[in-house]
């Protein structure tokens, strides 16, 4: 087998995020299965990818005994500790607080090294310590747990008091952070705030200032890569600073090294970044020496090296979608080298491009879809028409950082930025241009389409021992395509109820064929939620929204028609989307929305509503307080502990600390994702 470094880390690899994602119990079994099945098939070709296997789920198991398990057995303590705040310090939801990850190198009086994440701690920057009572507590099992574990971090701390604060941390990644700040500040300064945001973003991975508005257009338009910093940036910026050439090869090879590694530095070493940098200093090495380099080899190596450092690495987002995008690009260079000869060097250039978009697109579909994300229909069309751009604007981004370390030479800083903003805006206008086109925001329903992938993927694997693989294109298109019909037949009518912004007190969003109708409480943060929901979800048509709160006011939402709780003075029946039904009341300082879908019928409510007659309901979706005027037979929440847990005896209990959401079609039986059964202690 050729390559067997790529195959031994593909094992290695997807085993660590099998392990990390199975349930102990599962994972036995799973092990014994793929063993038998193994060594029943008998291929030598699989003896090195069952051994990365085999090594992937011993190291996984070590890990988590030697460095995971110890540290969640500190949950449930209440420990006084010193805290180094981390550089993704954000603001918290009140005022004068900040979230995010602390560092503990101190605890109870010992020396540690233990990484938490806080939800709300005394405002401090990056680099600041302290020390503090917290109480820890286990990771929340929500869709981030995983990502937060394969950062290092394995428990979250609530914030006690007795805060004192400490002599500022002078390790080198936060000088490198504020070396990162005011490379951000420079670019800012002869250029609009939202030009200078995107630059940013590309050349130093500082993401902290793009608008909402600049990362759903990206998004939607498939360049949402360009954002961070990957791949693709690292070899135009080691290329553009230092061609290789045969009389200075060594030279250049160590001035490329050097680079590199500095821009590792520089960027934070996000994961996309560690994984091309590792890369591209194997590929050098290789160089070094006179060696072939293989890419598929170099990355299987990165992906092993990252693999050790954490366990929980493969379960990184970042981890999967640059590593699926190297598999996507290795493909279409093969094919690509097919199609050299037989194609003039200006259409094989644009077709070894729009192939490479595609596959790469194509390569990374099973992880957007599992991770719950929108694709775009228009990727190849973006990436053909702002790739091109990319190096000019990483060029004049960094003669914009080198001029404004030169006070004198101010006025051609001043030049070159508005040559970059210029190009910047030119830019946006094709990734909005982008963004608009029909297909730019798909949905795609999770199981359903992994299953179908699954499926063709198998049906390939098929071909291929079969030994006619040029048959497989015709056979998947036609499954493609029924697996679409019947996709789009099985989504008709279906009714999702999610809860979306702040826990406690969150808004729901009633989607259904393509529109929605949006019950909103709260204030800025859940209105800036509710968009991200939507822009996720491919943009459905707002068709009402309904302002539950004692005060209306614009909720900033872009619906057809608004409905103001505040201002009904008897009990009306709206009817919504299609066929479902919407009850508002309002009594006193509380509201009340009842929606009716069929025989089913789901309840939000704001305040404490007194009727003079109880709403019988099916589920409730409960914020800070509930009232007798409700009766529910399931309740559904997201704050952790709400104050009226011990007045629901009669009533079944769902948690979910995400996006939890009610899923049912009219008549059919009702589902509940992303929540979780819940036991009052």
């Amino acid at each position: 087998m050729k390559r067997k470094l790529a195959w031994f880390a593909l094992g290695f690899a997807l085993t660590e995020l099998a392990a990390a994602n199975l349930p102990p119990l599962v994972c036995v079994p799973a092990a014994a299965l793929f063993a038998f099945a193994v060594l029943g098939l008998r291929k030598r070709s699989l003896h090195i990818p069952a051994l990365g296997a085999v090594c992937g789920f011993v190291y996984f198991a070590v890990f988590a005994a030697l460095f995971v398990r110890p540290v969640q057995a500190l949950a449930g303590q209440t420990v006084t500790a010193a805290v180094t705040v981390q550089t993704d310090a954000a603001a918290a939801y009140e005022a004068y607080h900040m979230r995010g990850t602390l560092l503990i190198t101190e605890l109870n009086g010992k020396p540690a090294h233990i990484r938490v994440q806080c939800a709300e701690f005394p405002a401090a920057e990056a680099g600041e310590r302290f020390t503090a009572q917290f109480t820890l507590r286990t990771l929340k099992n929500d869709r981030y747990r995983l990502a937060k574990q394969s950062d290092g971090v394995y428990l979250r701390a609530e914030y006690a008091g007795s805060y004192s604060p400490l002599p500022a941390s002078r390790h080198p990644v936060f000088w490198l952070y504020r070396l990162r700040q005011r490379g951000s500040t420079a670019l800012k300064r002869w250029m609009p705030a939202d030009s200078a945001a995107l630059i940013s973003a590309m050349l130093l991975g500082d993401t902290s200032r793009l608008s909402d508005a600049d990362r759903d257009a990206f998004s939607a338009a498939g360049v949402a890569h360009l954002l961070a910093v990957s791949g693709l940036h690292v070899s135009l910026l080691a290329g553009l600073l230092f061609p290789r050439k045969r009389r200075f090869a060594h030279t250049a090879l160590a001035l490329q090294a050097g680079v590199i590694v500095g821009y590792m530095l520089l960027t934070g070493l996000p994961v996309s970044v560690r994984r091309a940098g590792l890369v591209f200093l194997l590929a050098i090495l290789g160089h070094w020496f006179l060696q072939p380099v293989d890419l598929l080899t170099s990355t299987g190596a990165a992906a092993l090296l990252l693999g050790l450092q954490n366990a929980y690495m493969p379960c990184d987002l970042g981890f999967q979608l640059s590593f699926c995008a190297v598999l996507g690009v290795q493909c279409a260079a093969r094919l690509a080298k097919q199609l050299k000869n037989r194609l003039s060097t200006q259409i094989f250039s644009l077709t070894s491009n729009a192939l490479t978009a595609a596959l790469a697109a194509l390569f990374t579909l099973p992880v957007l879809v599992a991770h719950g994300m929108t694709v775009s229909a228009v990727v190849v069309l973006g990436n053909l028409l702002t790739l091109p751009l990319m190096e000019p604007l990483l060029l004049l981004g960094l003669a914009v950082l080198g001029l404004s370390c030169l006070p004198f030479l101010a006025p051609v800083c001043h030049m070159v930025s508005f040559l970059l903003a210029l190009l910047l805006k030119f830019l946006r206008g094709i990734v909005v241009f982008c963004a608009s086109l029909p297909g730019a925001r798909l949905l795609l329903p999770a199981r359903y389409t992994l299953f179908v992938l699954g499926v063709l993927a198998a049906l390939a694997l098929v071909y291929y021992l079969a030994g006619n693989l040029r048959l497989y294109p015709p056979a998947a298109l036609c499954c493609a395509a029924l697996a679409v019909f019947m996709g789009v037949r099985m989504q008709q009518g279906i009714v999702t109820v999610a809860l979306v912004g702040t826990a406690g007190n969150p808004c729901a969003v009633i989607t259904q064929d393509g529109q929605a109708v949006v019950v909103f409480r709260g204030g800025a943060a859940n209105r800036r939620a509710v968009k991200n929901y939507l822009a996720r979800h491919g943009e459905p048509a707002c068709t009402l929204a309904v302002d539950l709160r004692a005060t209306p006011g614009d909720t900033g939402l872009a619906a057809d028609r608004t409905l103001n709780a505040a201002a009904q003075t008897a009990p009306a029946r709206y009817e919504v989307l299609d066929g479902l039904t919407l009850d508002l009341y309002h009594k006193g300082s509380g509201s009340l929305v009842v929606l009716g879908a069929g025989e089913r019928h789901i309840a939000l409510m704001s305040g404490s509503i007194k009727l003079d007659t109880p709403v019988q309901v099916d589920v409730l979706c409960a914020a800070g307080a509930i009232s007798d005027s409700v009766q529910a037979e399931t309740i559904l929440f997201t704050a952790e502990s709400p104050p009226w847990l011990g007045d629901t005896d009669a009533a079944q209990l769902y948690y979910g600390s995400g996006t939890p959401a009610v899923v049912l079609r009219p008549g059919a039986a009702m589902i509940f994702e992303e929540a979780e059964p819940y036991a009052v202690q």
